[in-house]
Parts: structure tokens; sequence; C-alpha cells
């Protein structure tokens, strides 16, 4: 059993370093490119020489088995053996030189990879082996008795009825693997094509780019199809079009100008290189693509790739999920009062809040009339908000208080002081809250106090520059009264009207009911490591399956549900709120059923509410390739509308382009966990009952 697992190890460790010599993280792939190398015995020989050495001299000095430098070395290692073998017989002589070049790629990968990381956070490609196979070629010639391999050319693998303008990206493919034949070039295509539809996309475009940007600075197509370093824009494709940036209109115009720069590149180096008779290998690829990861990180462009994911598909679906569902950047505060409030002024008001103070709310309490007093108003006393508590939004630090200005009648105002008596509170995270125009004398906390949300502040008042009672709230990056707001969202509210929880329907006139998260709704969803649950299926109330999970913890830390197949589905909290963050695996597993029937809940007793939610491609089988998704986001897109209409009852519907395709209802158990999930569609229904 032991042997047995050393042998999948190490075929695991071979296809993967084959496939990663095009940036493919596919066994099927590393196995198609291994296939083709068999075909020249030089070139296979002295890659695996040189990919064995590297891996025992890794051993040797240290550098561990699940240390992630073993990737970056192992290919680098494996195209250096290429580049031998390419060129020479396999001799002693020649394997005495694959012994040394794979040492020294060893040393450059580790040395560079920790240069280019620490310094600039930046991947090290396959520079080591563009250095080492420049040293090889530099070298060579002072080695006579390394026996050239003649016999390399090996024009049988070519297909000459191929058109010319076919057939030179047929041998930039196969160049990948130093073989650079037809036959080789459609099985490397045909492996990308295989992986990805949407690498294979890029491949092809950005070959053909580069080649009538050559066309058109040489002013020859024929010279530019038979450029042997073409093979640099399919790297560059599959870097930038998929791999370290999310797939995109955007990201593919990006992915063809860099395709520009390394014909520039190509045209430069080769004038230096060629005068020591060597080719520029992979270097105009990784100085481009370097030089674009490093600026759009710097500039924080936003569909940067920072997953593992082993396709740019699974890469595209998990942006668009975290994208649609979750917003980290912009600050998320409760609201800072309890029961029912009216927006009185929005962002980019009509009366104060512009220019730099545009990002801010005001809060009101009406009556059913709209009417935000009662009897005349002519007292401060007769609006409704007067007096009423406010509390805190945020578990922070009171560093700024003022509490001495008396209250306006109705009608007056303090242009003095703008602000009235306010309280700031720090976030921990470095943002500051001010909520201003606060009843004199209320405020009851002291600078340095500890708060947590819903700890009471003060009581709302008609300080300062205030017509009328109201409470003003907004965000700032300094602890100063008066400083430039920034954006800011509220979570755990619903629209009074529709029920409705949505941040984005919070403009002047909509009326707000703020959500307490209550211990009770929580428990039900504190799920804890190894614990096990089962259910049984019915199909049209038939028994048709069974369905056990166990609750594990990944890498990073995060929790999932992890069933037999080994098919995930995380899940965690989220402002106050229980969420499935994503599911990874087959689309016919009943374990995704748990994200369609409530992909989010907000914990809170409040027993009736409504959201709307978006619902990543790979809970469902779709039509659309995803070429297509990367071209037009919006395309075929899936939403769920889910709505609590009792304490344990949630019922959705789920839309595609806007179409029905099934109800569900889900119901939580009363302890913990979830009791039964209902899935309805035209013809079938399925019921997943816990046992």
């Amino acid at each position: 059993m032991h042997e047995k697992n050393k042998m999948i190890v190490l075929f695991e460790d071979l296809t993967g370093s084959f496939s990663n010599l095009i940036f493919i993280r596919s066994k099927l792939v590393g196995l198609l490119l291994f296939a083709c190398t068999l075909f020249n015995l030089n070139i296979a020989a002295q890659g695996i020489i040189s990919l064995v050495v590297a891996i025992v001299f890794a051993r040797f000095i240290g550098i561990k088995k699940d240390d992630p430098i073993n990737k970056l070395y192992s290919y680098n290692a494996l195209l250096t053996g290429f580049a031998i073998g390419f060129l020479f017989k396999v001799t002693y002589l020649s394997v005495i030189l694959t012994f040394g070049m794979s040492i020294m790629t060893v040393l450059l990968t580790y040395t560079l990879s920790s240069i280019l990381y620490n310094l600039f956070k930046l991947p090290v490609l396959n520079i080591p082996f563009t250095i080492s196979a420049t040293i090889i070629y530099l070298s060579s010639s002072k080695y006579s008795n390394l026996v050239v391999d003649s016999f390399y050319k090996q024009d049988q693998y070519n297909l000459e009825f191929i058109p010319g303008y076919i057939q030179g990206l047929l041998r930039a493919a196969g160049i990948l693997v130093f073989m650079p034949y037809d036959a080789i070039g459609i099985v490397v295509l045909l492996a990308i094509l295989f992986y990805s539809r949407i690498t294979f996309f890029v491949t092809v475009l950005s070959y053909y780019t580069g080649i009538l940007f050559l066309a058109l600075l040489k002013g020859s197509i024929p010279l530019a199809f038979a450029e042997i370093s073409s093979f640099n824009f399919i790297l560059v494709g599959i870097a930038l079009g998929g791999m370290f940036l999310i797939p995109s209109k955007r990201t593919y115009l990006l992915t063809f100008t860099g395709v520009l720069v390394s014909v520039f590149i190509i045209d430069a180096t080769s004038v230096f290189w060629v005068s020591f008779g060597i080719p520029v290998f992979t270097l105009p690829f990784n100085l481009t693509v370097l030089l674009y990861i490093y600026v759009l990180g710097s500039v924080k462009y936003p569909m940067m790739n920072y997953t593992s994911l082993d396709q740019p598909e699974r890469s595209l679906v998990n942006f668009l999920n975290y994208q649609n569902r979750f917003d980290w950047i912009t600050p998320s505060i409760n609201l800072p009062f309890m029961g029912k409030w009216t927006v009185y002024q929005g962002f980019n008001g009509e009366w104060t809040h512009k220019g730099v103070w545009k990002y801010a709310y005001d809060f009101v309490i009406e009556d059913d009339e709209g009417k935000t007093y009662k009897s005349r108003g002519s007292e401060k006393e007769d609006f409704y908000c007067f007096g009423k508590p406010v509390i805190s939004p945020i578990d922070g630090t009171i560093v700024e208080i003022y509490d001495e200005l008396e209250d306006n009648e109705p009608e007056q105002v303090d242009k003095d002081n703008n602000w009235g008596n306010y309280v700031i509170i720090s976030s921990p995270i470095g943002y500051h809250i001010e909520i201003s125009h606060l009843k004199k004398d209320s405020i009851k906390v002291k600078r340095g106090d500890s708060v947590t949300k819903g700890t009471p502040l003060a009581e709302c008042g008609n300080s300062g520059y205030s017509p009328q009672p109201h409470l003003h709230i907004q965000l700032q990056h300094s602890q100063y009264i008066g400083y430039a707001g920034y954006e800011f969202k509220f979570n755990s509210f619903k629209l009074a009207d529709s029920g409705a929880i949505d941040p984005d329907l919070l403009v002047k006139g909509n009326s707000v009911i703020s959500l307490t998260t209550s211990k009770t709704v929580s428990r039900k969803f504190q799920f804890i490591l190894d614990e096990e649950f089962s259910y049984d299926i019915y199909e049209n109330d038939e028994k048709a399956s069974e369905l056990s999970f166990i609750v594990k913890m990944d890498s990073d830390g995060t929790y999932y549900f992890s069933d037999t197949d080994d098919n995930k589905l995380y899940f965690g909290k989220d402002k106050d709120r229980f969420v499935f963050f994503k599911y990874s695996g087959n689309k016919k597993s009943y374990l995704r059923y748990f994200m369609l029937g409530l992909p989010s809940l907000s914990l809170t007793d409040e027993e009736k509410f409504s959201w709307e939610e978006y619902l990543p491609d790979n809970l469902l089988e779709s039509k659309l390739p995803k070429i297509f998704k990367s071209l037009y986001h919006s395309a075929d897109t899936t939403i769920g509308r889910y709505f609590k209409t009792g304490n344990n009852v949630i019922e959705g519907k789920v839309l595609k382009n806007k179409v029905l395709l099934f109800d569900t209802e889900l119901t939580l158990c009363d302890v913990k966990g979830i009791k039964d999930i209902i899935i309805t569609t035209t013809d079938k229904k399925i019921w997943m009952t816990k046992v």
C-alpha cells in the first residue's frame, strides 16, 4: 500500500510538472504533454533526468516536500532538461551537463522566487529556465565533446497540407514542449481545449494578435509566421487571459496589449541574443507578464485573480459569486437606533449632504400620515424622535464627545455650531463614526469607553444646525468633528413597507426597522467540527437516496460540509447573518441544495422579511459556455428570492434570466441545523428530511 502511494505521488509530481509548463494544473494535460515529448527521446530523457535530479537535490539540501517552491523548480528544471535534449544526444557528457544545470535551476528558482516575492509580491514564472538555457547555449560552444543531435528535426510530424497560417499556430504550440511540429501542436492545443475553453480562446487569439502586430511592423505576413519566438504570445495569453486575471472583456483587452508589448521585447532582445546565436527563449513572456502583474496589483485592478483554482472558468464563477454577494470593501455598520425610523436625507441629499459631506444619513420618526410630529409641532418635544435612545452601531471606542449645546426650538438653527452635540466612535479597523444633533446632557458615555453594538450612547435631540429633531450619522477617516465623510452601508435592517433586506434601497422617504441579532437563531448555525448530519431524500414521494456529510475545517480556517464524494459547501458568519459562502464539487450532489434553499439568513428573531441573492453558476447546470460568460458577466444569471414566512420556515423562488426554475421551501430545526428542504419543479419534487 505504501509503495502504491509513492507511485501515485510520483505520477502526480510528473504530470503536475508537465502541465505547469503551460501554467495549467491538470493531470490529463500533463500526461498528454509528457506523451508529446516521447516522440523525441533525447528531449524526454533529459527532461526526466533534470526533473529527478532537481527533486533529489531539493530534498538533499532540505527543501521540504510541502514547500510551494517545489512546483516552481520542478517545471523550470524540466524545461532546462528539454533545452539540453533539444541540442544534444543523450550521452554521459550531456547527462553531466543536465545534472549540473538542473542543480543551478533549483538554486536560481529558490533565490529568484524569494527575491521577487519578498520585494514585489511577484511569481518567478520560468525566469530560472530562461537564465539556465541561456547559460547552456553560451557555454556549450566551448564543449566540443558534446554530440549535437543532428536528427532532432523530425519533419514526419509535420502536415504539409495544412495552410501556413494554421501551421504557424501549431508549431508555436508544439515548441512549448520543444517539439515545433504540426502533429505535436495539435495534441498540445487539444489538451488546452480539453482543460479550458477560455484558455484555448486566449491561446489562439493571443497568437494571431501577436502575428498581426508582427506582420504590420515587419511588412511581411510570411516573416511574421516564421518568427520562432511567437510561442511567447501564447504564454502571455494563458498567463494574463485566465491565470493571473479574471476573464472578462477588459482582461482580454489588457492581454492583447500585453501581446503587443511582448512583440517589441522579442525584436529588441533578439538583436542582442542573435549575436551569440541563441534564441530569446521566454524572456519576452516573463518580462511582459511580471510588468503587468506588478502594475495592476499596485493600482488594485479589480479583476486580479488571487485564487488558487485550477481553471479560469472556476476562477470566474468564484469571482462573480463573491463580487455579487459580498462587499468586504465598503464599511458596513448597524443602525444607531431601535424600532422604525425614516430616511429624512440620504447620500447627496438636497440640503446639507453636499461636497465632502455627501456620504451621510439623517433619520426621523414618522407617523402613519407621514408627519414627524404630533399636535402642531411647535415644541421640540412634539417630534416623535426627540429624546429617543441612540445606540452604538459598531463595536469600538469612544474618542470624542460634546454635550453642552442647548436644543433648538423647531425652525430655529445654530449656525455657529453646525454639528451640535455629538459622539464619535473609533472602529478597530480604522474608520470613525460621527453621530450628531444629540440632546443636551443625554450622552451616557465618556472618552475612552469601549462600546459594543447596541450600547446606549445618548438621546436624539435638535442641537446644532438642525431645523427639526433628527439623527445625523456619517463615517470619516478622522476622529475630529466635521471631517470629510466617505461611503458606507447599513446592515441588519428591513424596509418597513416591503420587508425587504437591501442596503441599496435605503433612500429618502423609506422607513426602516432595525433587526437585532438573536442568540437563539445564531445557535441553530453553530456547527462543530466532526459533527455529522444525515438526510433521507425522496423524489416524487418515493425514497431515492441518502445524504450524509460532516463538518470540516480547511487549511485557511474556513468551515465546510463535506459529503462522501468530497463535495464541499463552505459556511460561516458575515455581518450578522449566516451564509453559505461557496460550493465546490459535483453539480449533481444533493449537498448543493442547502445553498439553493438558503444561501444566507439574517440571524434575527424577526419572523417576516425577504431578500434576494445571486446564485453562483456551479450550483446548476448551465447551457451557456463560460467563454460567453467571461465576455458578458451578467449573462445567464441565476437569482434566488427568499421569504421568511414564519419562525422556522423560509420559502424561495430560483430564477434564471428572470424565468422561474423551481420553488424552494426550507424548515429550520428547533435547536440546530436544517430540518427539511423541498425543491419543486414542474415535473419533480425533491424532499430532503433530516434523520
